[in-house]
């Protein structure tokens, strides 16, 4: 009796590692596939959109679209977070006799500085992509953003509108240019005060 119970014991040992043994192949071979996975969602990040957006915006000059197009382009590449927030971001854009004019909608900010220091920014790429554009003698930027009166009503109005003419974004180096001297620069500045409170 004493060898049937070793026996038994022997088989049941047996059988515990071959089950082991077959739950860790199979979780190998489960977290090679997640990696697979994990590395074919990574491609998909918006850090990745954004280098291709960058290229695109390169290309877009170099393929001779209007000036109001590339505005627009360059308005849903910067402006918004969301595809909607994208597409709801440019209000209008046009050109005419070397005029660019666009007006944008700026929807996701956390403080009147971080929307300005934003704003900022996003005016000097828009203006150094026009100054690239032959076609164009003058570009004009309008940035619109929920304001809230006093009665705490809500409606989207202007909180920037910067003009610049040909010749002075020829004088601006874009590569070292610092966004916050932009209103000593323009040919035209002006911001809402709720941008300039502390």
């Amino acid at each position: 009796m004493a060898d049937t119970t070793k026996k038994h014991l022997y088989w049941w040992f047996i059988l515990i590692i071959f089950l082991l043994g077959i739950v860790t192949f199979a979780n190998i071979i489960d977290h090679t596939e997640k990696e697979q996975t994990v590395k074919e969602d990574i491609s998909a990040l918006p850090f990745y959109k954004k280098m291709a957006k960058e290229e695109l915006k390169e290309k877009m000059v170099e393929s001779h679209k209007t000036p109001e197009v590339i505005a627009a382009a360059l308005i849903m590449r910067d402006f918004g977070i969301t595809p909607q927030e994208k597409e709801d971001a440019v209000i209008s854009s046009r050109f005419e006799s070397g005029v660019v004019e666009a007006i944008a909608l700026e929807q996701n900010f956390k403080s009147a500085e971080s929307l300005k220091l934003s704003i900022l920014n996003r005016t000097v790429d828009f203006m150094k992509a026009m100054n690239a554009l032959d076609d164009v003698s003058q570009a004009t930027l309008i940035v619109q953003a929920p304001l809230t009166d006093r009665y705490g009503n809500v409606e989207n109005g202007d909180v920037m509108v910067v003009l610049m003419s040909k010749e002075t974004l020829n004088k601006i180096n874009f590569e070292n240019f610092n966004p916050e001297n932009l209103s000593f620069v323009a040919d035209s500045y002006w911001e809402h005060p709720a941008l300039s409170l502390p």
